[in-house]
């Protein structure tokens, strides 16, 4: 914010110093201020306004993203506390219920066959 009122103080205080220049010499005497410094004055005022201006348009866009943001980062808060993981308790529940020995079964290999068990055996 800065510079956004330097920019505003740059441009005042120049227009209105060139300005005084210009009535005080043309009402005093008969000169006037040469077109140079009328120019320098101008090109002062109007690069500090433009200044003054971008900065302003620039703190707003980012007071308007950073708000954007916020409601973003809010709704998935809000969506993960609605929805949460739905698997966990799945999960959670399917490890409990197989204990730390859960035993693992490796498949036969598709080459070998196995014969079926009679009651005859």
């Amino acid at each position: 914010m800065g510079f956004k009122w330097a920019g505003v103080l740059v441009a005042v205080v120049t227009a209105a110093l060139d300005a005084l220049a210009n009535l005080l010499l043309a009402t005093l005497t008969t000169h006037s201020v040469p077109e140079v410094v009328n120019l320098f004055a101008v090109a002062c005022s109007a690069v500090a306004a433009i200044t003054a201006i971008v900065v302003h348009a620039y703190a707003r866009l980012e007071a308007k993203v950073d708000l954007v943001i916020e409601l973003v980062v809010g709704r998935f808060d809000e969506l993960e506390n609605r929805i949460g993981d739905r698997n966990s308790g799945f999960v959670e529940g399917y490890m409990l219920s197989h204990g730390p020995e859960a035993s693992v079964v490796p498949l036969a290999p598709r080459g070998v066959r196995r014969a079926a068990a009679s009651p005859d055996d």
